[in-house]
């Protein structure tokens, strides 16, 4: 590798040529939905291209030793890549600097817990050639550990002061981070709804309640949102090979 030449980590699957709606992550329909596009790969397909990859997502700006190892199949980054590909195509990037920041820190911290919960669940918990060996109590207990010391950093950014007054990432709109993060906190509820009980987790609350009441995706909540995961079910998955980074 060149000098200054950032790489990933993670050796996400590289997909090729238009992406089919059907190969899309639950995230990106949501937001295509929001945008009222009627989806064409050959003119909005994403990518997974270095050009497309988060600067944050890069060996060189990395913060975190070895996060992507946690990612075992890929999925995850891939997922992520794909919603900021998407979100330039159909302007749902921010143009403001700070609004820019926001949503990096959150898209880093959903990618760092929605990892740790892929591992936790398929690593820790889970052996591959004996499906009963899964234990799912033991696997929330150990990640509600987690999550509950990360959850208050959540809150915190959700509810820091933004330029524009409203209960979604930047203000009264939504960009792409709120999908992605609605989309990941999601996930994370459905494996472990006890730690976004109370009233500490207000802001998280309130963000749902904000993106479940935008008038446009009143069809998607009826419908192709009500059920099933949006990044990474939270559960065992067989096809995750075992040393897959080793």
């Amino acid at each position: 590798m060149e000098a200054g030449e950032a790489d990933l980590r993670a050796h996400h699957p590289k997909i090729s040529g238009p992406i089919p709606y059907d190969r899309l992550p639950k995230a990106a329909k949501m937001m295509l939905k929001y945008c009222g596009v009627d989806y064409n790969p050959d003119i909005h397909s994403p990518s997974t291209d270095k050009h497309d990859t988060p600067h944050w997502l890069t060996d060189e700006a990395q913060d975190r030793t070895m996060v992507h190892i946690y990612d075992l199949d890929g999925k995850v980054t891939e997922n992520f890549i794909l919603m900021r590909s998407l979100g330039m195509i159909t302007n749902m990037i921010p143009e403001d600097p700070e609004d820019v920041r926001r949503c990096e820190e959150l898209e880093t911290e959903m990618f760092y817990l929605m990892n740790r919960m892929t591992w936790m669940i398929n690593k820790v918990c889970y052996d591959p050639e004996n499906v009963v060996s899964f234990d799912l109590n033991y696997a929330q207990n150990r990640y509600s550990r987690r999550l509950l010391r990360e959850l208050p950093k959540v809150n915190a950014m959700i509810m820091s002061e933004r330029k524009r007054a409203g209960d979604l990432i930047c203000g009264p709109n939504p960009c792409y981070a709120d999908f992605l993060t609605y989309a990941c906190l999601y996930d994370l509820k459905q494996f472990v709804p006890r730690c976004f009980a109370g009233i500490n987790n207000k802001p998280v609350t309130m963000f749902f309640r904000a993106m479940e009441n935008i008038p446009e995706l009143k069809g998607w909540f009826e419908g192709e949102g009500a059920e099933g995961e949006y990044i990474r079910p939270p559960k065992p998955s067989v096809t995750i090979r075992i040393g897959y980074f080793a």
